[in-house]
């Protein structure tokens, strides 16, 4: 069945769409504390739901495949945060962030490091797990 083999991003990317739109509405009309009860209602959702799917493929050279490709949109998307940490830096040398205060710039620099540090440990660990020996990749959720 074909519907099977993209359900799994189906179901992100329905349940994040649907909870960035619940959270819009609700923002709007001024309910400021119910978007936090909708997001983490969206990451309970689909860390029910995904476990329950089936997996898209069997195949070690598939698997594997897949795992490389994951591995370099994971690379990429940290090269992404490198360039909006970049050009934060130029923001915050150029005066832009005046009105925000000290512990504001600091929480936001440090959760772009950490962006940036997770997307490259995620690439490694996705290319380690391609580079794993046949059959040893059971579990690459």
């Amino acid at each position: 069945m074909q519907l099977l083999r993209h359900s799994r991003i189906l179901v992100l990317l329905s349940v994040s769409f649907t909870c960035v739109a619940l959270n819009l509405w609700l923002i709007t009309t001024r309910h400021y504390r119910l978007p936090l009860a909708v997001f983490v209602g969206a990451i309970v959702l689909i860390v029910v739901i995904l476990p329950k799917l089936p997996p898209p493929t069997r195949e070690p050279k598939d698997i594997n495949k897949n795992l490389l490709r994951a591995s370099a949109s994971v690379r990429r998307l940290g090269f992404l945060y490198i360039f909006g940490f970049a050009m934060t830096l130029v923001g915050l040398l150029t005066g832009e962030f005046k009105e925000f205060p000290v512990w504001g710039i600091v929480l936001m620099f440090a959760w772009g490091g950490f962006l940036i540090w997770a997307c490259f440990r995620g690439a490694r660990w996705y290319r380690e797990k391609a580079a794993a020996p046949q059959g040893t990749h059971e579990d690459t959720r």
